[in-house]
């Protein structure tokens, strides 16, 4: 598969060309991004399934179940495949092409997740301080160290981009208690974020960061969308 190839190549480089595509074009395009996706959960759930059946490695309990269980259906649906996919993808996709802008946006939902993550601090605040913080940030962003940060960039952008595809995985984390297992067997638990960090970071850099936050958004959304369609229709005919 050409497209599984640019992957890897991205993965070797940290860079990926854009690519102008037809209607027709852009949807074969999703749509192998989606089997890539698919592929990729299946051997990663696969082997960890396999760990586990051998003893080696239990897979951890996820929180966030515990921490939704007073949210209804469409909060948990609006926090999965709206506010999560925006963010994540502003923050850890957005900055892989560099801009003043995308810097200061990026900044901000990093400022944003370790406030809450971290500190389990409230939204509004949370919000008011990337907002502060990315105001101020604006200001000291004077020409010249705009253009260090882009030589910066453009000298090591493998760095760079393994430092976000990074940062992504490892805050999921927050999602499990944090146990010395855990930690020891985190680069199992997080590789599924990191090779869909993968998927979403080549369909910004080859196509648009709005595609990449849609196609998240899809990705996080559709089996609880599936899930509450079939409560709907089991409500109606029954």
């Amino acid at each position: 598969m050409s497209e599984l190839k640019n992957i890897w190549n991205l993965a070797k480089t940290g860079f990926a060309n854009k690519k102008e595509r037809s209607n027709k074009e852009l949807i074969l395009f999703l749509l192998k991004m989606l089997l890539i996706l698919v592929l990729f959960k299946i051997c990663t759930f696969g082997l960890a399934f396999l760990l586990e059946s051998l003893d080696i490695f239990k897979i951890p309990f996820n929180m966030n179940k515990s921490r939704f269980a007073n949210s209804s259906d469409f909060e948990i649906l609006f926090m999965m495949a709206v506010y999560a996919p925006i963010i994540e993808e502003l923050t850890y996709r957005l900055p892989l092409k560099f801009s003043k802008w995308n810097l200061i946006i990026s900044l901000m939902g990093l400022n944003l997740a370790i406030l809450r993550i971290f500190g389990e601090i409230e939204y509004l605040y949370c919000f008011v301080s990337s907002v502060g913080g990315g105001t101020l940030f604006y200001f000291y962003l004077r020409p010249k160290r705009v253009t260090i940060l882009r030589e910066l960039w453009f000298k090591n952008k493998l760095a760079i981009f393994y430092i976000f595809l990074f940062i992504f995985s490892f805050l999921h984390l927050k999602n499990y208690e944090i146990t010395t297992e855990v930690l020891l067997f985190s680069p199992i638990i997080i590789l599924p974020r990191i090779l869909g960090g993968l998927v979403y970071s080549y369909i910004r850099l080859s196509s648009s960061i709005i595609l990449a936050i849609c196609f998240h958004a899809f990705n996080n959304g559709i089996f609880k969308i599936i899930a509450l369609v079939a409560a709907w229709a089991n409500g109606l005919f029954s």
